[in-house]
């Protein structure tokens, strides 16, 4: 995975992977090629989901107009929608 990692396109071959997977018409070699690439994509996933938590800031302003960082409450803005 030398090029820049997608998350979304990350996710489409995921599904790709788990629709081969359950038609069980593989050859037990291909089957076990598949899931470890899509393991692979799981792992990066989730270290790209990481880090893109720990880059997301939100800036306030407080009662003195000085800007301030704070971490974005992420299940509050799920639970929104």
């Amino acid at each position: 995975m030398a090029e820049k990692f997608r998350l979304g396109e990350a996710l489409n071959r995921l599904e790709e992977i788990v629709e081969s997977l359950e038609r069980e018409e593989l050859e037990l070699e291909d089957a076990l090629r598949l899931f470890d690439e899509g393991m692979e994509l799981i792992r990066a996933a989730e270290n790209e989901l990481i880090e893109s938590e720990g880059r997301i800031k939100q800036v306030l302003v407080d009662r003195r107009g000085r800007q301030r960082l704070a971490d974005i409450d992420l299940d509050a803005e799920v639970g929104e929608e």
